[in-house]
Formats: structure tokens, sequence, C-alpha cells
């Protein structure tokens, strides 16, 4: 009997000291700590997504080296710069049909003028085929002016320098050459862009380079295009506001009419994807942007509709948003969206633009 209770004694104890070695294992390694760390994934506030933006890096960099400059050697560094930058275009569907045709057009000495909506890259691809005639060639001559109401042919012959006229007279010193002169000068190539802008007295200056390649020069004579010399128009649709109409002595003297219009889903994804390389969005949310677009040309309220840029506008917006917002993504899109179009689209009078606008986000994204 006196056994027992020391048998009974030793089994509690040894059981007791056992308890607490387990329980300091367990406390050791809590289980969930890791997933609560995942769950914070913190917004980045404005302030950090300025000072991350690629746009600003790319200033701040390239003004560590131009602190000490002066304006005019800026002016320089910047001109030179330009004039080096390599373009890089997306080329497919329409535009490489229209790049080729202007290849053509150059090579059987005639002049093609691109007719499209504004928006479209009309003045992109003129640009693009002046750098590629350059490489080429080796002749880097191109020069361009956008017309409107009040240009004059004074813009493209170019003028007179008072001060110095009246010191030397009319003489080639005294005159500061225009554009369409340079061109015509260095044989390189000359975009009329938005043509039909112009009135027709000044369209009428057109006629005699486009048809002799002459141009006559008040005061000092008549000058001939160098050899190379290409001429090309572009235009928007002549029902668009503030357009003229292209009078027929100067609409004959373009050979080659090439049409372009908004591209194709695939291409215009494609453009908006590689004009937003530092903010991505999701293959979804860029369907979505294309189709709030695409939409705008459809509508029947909607008398000047969105162009490529309100689509690439709307992809790098949303992809900022999403760095700094834990917003479901469709709320940011038609949130964006509105702001978006507001000022990229035009109704048709007596329809009010935030009804459209409400009409077609909630049809893609539901009510945002």
């Amino acid at each position: 009997m006196a056994k027992k209770p020391s048998t009974s004694k030793t089994a509690t104890s040894k059981t007791a000291s056992k308890k607490p070695v387990q329980k300091a294992t367990t406390t050791k390694s809590p289980p969930r700590k890791p997933t609560q760390s995942k769950k914070t994934k913190k917004p980045m506030d404005n302030l950090g997504i300025l000072k991350n933006s690629p746009y600003l890096k790319q200033l701040v960099k390239s003004q560590t080296s131009k602190k000490d400059l002066t304006l005019k050697e800026l002016f320089e560094r910047n001109k030179l710069s330009d004039k080096e930058e390599k373009m890089d275009i997306v080329l497919s569907g329409q535009y490489q049909e229209a790049l080729d045709l202007i290849y053509e057009a150059d090579a059987s000495n005639l002049y093609p003028i691109l007719v499209g909506p504004p928006g479209i890259g009309k003045t992109t691809l003129c640009r693009y085929y002046a750098q590629s005639r350059a490489e080429i060639t080796g002749n880097d001559s191109f020069e361009w002016i956008t017309f409107d109401e009040s240009t004059k042919p004074a813009h493209l012959v170019g003028s007179f320098n008072p001060a110095t006229t009246i010191q030397k007279g009319f003489s080639f010193e005294a005159f500061n050459p225009g554009p369409l002169i340079k061109a015509m000068l260095n044989g390189g190539l000359f975009l009329a862009n938005e043509v039909n802008r112009a009135t027709e007295y000044t369209q009428n200056s057109l006629l005699e380079p486009l048809e002799e390649k002459t141009l006559s020069i008040p005061h000092i004579g008549r000058i001939k295009a160098s050899n190379g010399f290409f001429f090309i128009g572009a235009m928007n649709p002549s029902e668009l506001v503030g357009t003229h109409r292209l009078g027929e002595a100067l609409k004959d003297r373009f050979n080659v009419w090439i049409e372009l219009d908004y591209p194709d889903k695939k291409t215009e994804m494609k453009i908006i994807k590689h004009n937003n390389p530092y903010y991505k969005v999701d293959e979804s949310t860029l369907e979505k942007i294309y189709l709030i677009i695409n939409r705008t040309r459809t509508h029947h309220q909607v008398q000047t509709p969105a162009s490529l840029r309100s689509g690439i506008a709307l992809a790098r917006l949303t992809g900022v948003e999403q760095k700094k917002s834990n917003k479901e993504p469709n709320k940011i899109l038609g949130e964006l969206a509105s702001r978006v179009l507001f000022g990229a689209i035009q109704t048709k009078p007596g329809v009010k633009v935030n009804d459209v606008i409400k009409s077609i986000i909630s049809q893609v994204v539901g009510s945002a």
C-alpha cells in the first residue's frame, strides 16, 4: 500500500515535465505569419508614383548632365538628339500597305496624299518614311508644315529680314528661306500636313512646285527643285470642321490617294501596347479599353469619335492607377474613361457628352 502513492507521484511528475517542452515547441513557429505578410500589399501614393515615373527619371538624368549649359547649348544639343532619334512604329494592316504605296509613288516620281480622320498616325507614318528614305538615299532633308487658316504662301516660301534688307536690299543674304524652298533646294522630302485646312489662296502656291518643280521667290528669281525632291500631302476628311474644299487644280496634282481609317482591333491594340511601355495593363483590361474607344466610333449619337491617342492615354492612366489603388480594375477603368473621353469625343447637337460616355462605359464594364 505504501508503494502505490510513490509510483503515482513519479507518473504525474513525468507527464508534467513533458508538457512544458511541447508548449515551447509550438510557440516557437506560429503557422500563419507568412500569409499575413503577403496580404499587406501597400499601394503607392502620388508622391511615390511621381518619384518612380520613368518619364521623370529620364528628365532628372538628362538635367544632371545639362546643369551648367546655356540655353543656346541646350537648344543645339536637343536639336541634334531629335535628328538622331530612331523612330519605331507598329507596321501592320493598313499602315504597311500605305507605306508600300508611298515607296512606290516616290520611285515613280508621283505625289501621294494620305486621307483619314485625326489621330490615326498619318504624320507619324510620313515621319517614319522620311527616316527610312534618308537611310536609303543618304539625304536626310525633311521639312514639313501643318496648315491652317492663317498659313500664308510666305510661310512656305520664306521672307526677307527687314533689318538686313535695309542694309543689303532684297538680296539672298536678307532672305530667310521657308520649309518648302529648303526641301526643294536640298532635293528632300516635304510634308504638307492637313493641307485642306489652308485657304484656296495658300493652296494655289503649291501648284507650281507640284507641276513644274519650280518656285518663284520675289525679288530673287525662280528656283528649280534638285533631284530627289518629293512631296507628300496629308488631309482630314472634308466633312470635318475647319477644313476647306481642296481646289480641283491642286487635287489633280496628287496622283496617289491613300485612304486610312481607324485600324482593325489587332493593330490598334498593338499600337496601344507599343505606346505604353512602362505602365503595363493585362490583356483583358486592354481589350476593354479598345471596346470603349471603338464604341465611340459606332455610337449613333457621336459626331467625332475618340482617336488612337485616347486609347493610349487610357492605358497609361489605368496602369498608373493600378499601382496606387486597390480598387477593382473595372471600377478604375470606368472612372478614368469618363475623364479621357470627355474632351476626346464630340456628340451630335442636343446630346450631352456625359450621357453618351456613361452609356458606353456601362455597356463595357458596368456602372463605374
